[in-house]
């Protein structure tokens, strides 16, 4: 299940809503759209990492330390990941631990951060903020402006869709979000909502968005500079510098080894025409219990899954449109 196929999604319907919305907003995401939507998964998603290699052929599997024990390729036992950076070896678990709740802000602190964690009331007071520095750290500012809106989108969707903030009426299958709907979410996503109704070229953007530099600002809104700006003025706690070159590490690999998954999710997510209709990939069928396809989009239009997406998106589309340019 790829994650960053639902991340794209929201971010776009954002777009696509601040588009009449807040038009200066909405150009400058279209002028930087890469980076937008750099931020959209890898902005967050800091454990986007290999989970295990194989010491045969060099391939990387897996994702954030979970890996199958084989290669598929050649059946050898994988070996698992890690990253060393400055004589200290980290696994993806532990990488996760340290960032995954600086990125999210509402949820997944660990290692006794817990306290640094924000409520949604205080979202659009940091946003502000890491906004308004972004404008007065750099010269050139809007690529790395349109990289934080991209966190934005990403910030609000995981914390609907993971009912971190109540605010959806979705039950699809089994739940709002479950291992096992969400083979449903991304192919629904994937070829209703990206392919049928906005014809998106998903490669080209997955592709794209891996090319995009390891943004410095990242460090900034996870609180891991030296405190400056605003953000440190209205949120001077959970600042942890020392960390702040082993995260430029961790998102360059994060670019690295998604550039590796894109053309497997593509695959994975592909379909194929057969006499009785449409058939998915046998494991996602698998995750859901057996499902096919057309079921599994039965399933996702009686739930109003597309209501929900669009949901998610009017939520980010109000952080955005809320945004000032004229820093």
């Amino acid at each position: 299940m790829s994650g960053i196929i639902g991340h794209l999604t929201y971010a776009i319907l954002a777009h696509q809503i601040v588009l009449e919305r807040a038009p200066q907003i909405a150009r400058l995401i279209s002028e930087h759209q890469d980076s937008y939507l750099a931020g959209a998964y890898l902005g967050a998603d800091v454990m986007t990492l290999p989970g295990g290699k194989c010491p045969e052929c060099g391939g990387e599997y897996g994702y954030g330390g979970d890996f199958s024990r084989s290669c598929p390729k050649d059946q050898c036992p994988l070996h698992a990941y890690t990253l060393t950076f400055h004589g200290i070896t980290y696994t993806p678990q532990e990488i996760h631990r340290m960032f995954y709740g600086r990125s999210h802000l509402l949820f997944g602190w660990r290692n006794g951060q817990a306290k640094f964690g924000l409520q949604w009331s205080q979202l659009p007071s940091y946003f502000e903020a890491a906004i308004t520095d972004t404008f007065a750290f750099y010269t050139q500012p809007e690529r790395r402006v349109a990289y934080v809106m991209g966190w934005i989108s990403h910030v609000i969707g995981d914390a609907l869709i993971k009912s971190v903030q109540p605010g959806l009426n979705l039950y699809l299958l089994n739940g709002t979000y479950t291992p096992q709907n969400r083979p449903i979410q991304d192919l629904f996503s994937f070829h209703q909502f990206g392919k049928a109704e906005c014809q998106l070229d998903w490669s080209d953007l997955m592709f794209n968005l891996v090319e995009t530099p390891v943004e410095s600002v990242q460090a900034h809104f996870m609180r891991l500079t030296e405190p400056q700006g605003q953000l440190a003025e209205k949120f001077p706690t959970g600042w942890s510098p020392k960390h702040e070159q082993l995260l430029y590490a961790v998102m360059s690999e994060n670019r690295r080894y998604q550039k590796i998954r894109n053309p497997r999710l593509v695959e994975q997510l592909a379909l194929d025409q057969m006499p009785d209709g449409l058939n998915c990939n046998v494991q996602l069928s698998q995750i859901t219990g057996g499902l096919s396809f057309e079921e599994m989009m039965q399933l996702a239009d009686a739930a109003g899954f597309r209501q929900t997406l669009a949901q998610i998106g009017e939520a980010v589309a109000q952080f955005l449109a809320s945004i000032s340019l004229s820093e």
